[in-house]
């Protein structure tokens, strides 16, 4: 099983989705809150894809190959969206390959960095530009060059953390120990 988490705060150049993940992204979920077009999307548990690294512990599953980190009944590994890595032993979320990958999803989306890592987005200047992406998604996130996107907070409405929490600087569902992850999951930053 593999999910991705929301993102990361403005200005936050998270390192990545996986992440820190910020901003919405398309990826393969399981029980997420959000998985409108901006996509990076919140587990019912919290839980997100990885590489991490921006100062916030999440919860990322572990894997030995890449197709440890799939869905069952998808065509994963596969192409975008589909397109999982396992990275030293962590599951990496998919990546866009360029805006074409984004907008077969949402005409709206355009391939960008977000935390590190090639991720559809949905470019904003205000929070009424986010609406479409449904309840909760506020313009509160920027890509690695600072352009403002859509993000889906882990303190929205109807985002579950699970055992974890949310941290409320980041946005993100965070965690203190392995043993907020669900099994085979670590707490990694």
């Amino acid at each position: 099983m593999f999910l991705v988490a929301c993102g990361a705060p403005d200005g936050d150049a998270g390192p990545g989705d996986a992440t820190s993940t910020s901003a919405a992204t398309q990826g393969s979920s399981s029980g997420s809150s959000s998985d409108a077009s901006t996509t990076t999307t919140t587990a019912q548990d919290g839980s997100t894809g990885a590489p991490v690294g921006d100062g916030v512990l999440q919860c990322v599953e572990t894997c030995e190959v890449p197709s440890e980190c799939c869905l069952p009944g998808t065509p994963c590994p596969g192409p975008y969206p589909y397109n999982v890595d396992c990275v030293d032993g962590l599951c990496v979320r998919p990546q866009c390959d360029d805006d074409d990958s984004c907008t077969a999803i949402d005409p709206a989306q355009t391939c960008e960095l977000v935390g590190g890592l090639r991720t559809c987005v949905t470019a904003c200047a205000e929070d009424g530009d986010c609406a479409g992406l449904g309840d909760g998604y506020t313009c509160s996130a920027d890509t690695d060059d600072g352009a403002a996107i859509c993000f889906l907070r882990c303190d929205a409405p109807g985002v579950i953390c699970g055992n974890q929490t949310c941290d409320a600087g980041s946005g993100l569902c965070a965690c203190a120990s392995s043993g907020q992850c669900q099994s085979d999951w670590v707490c990694v930053d």
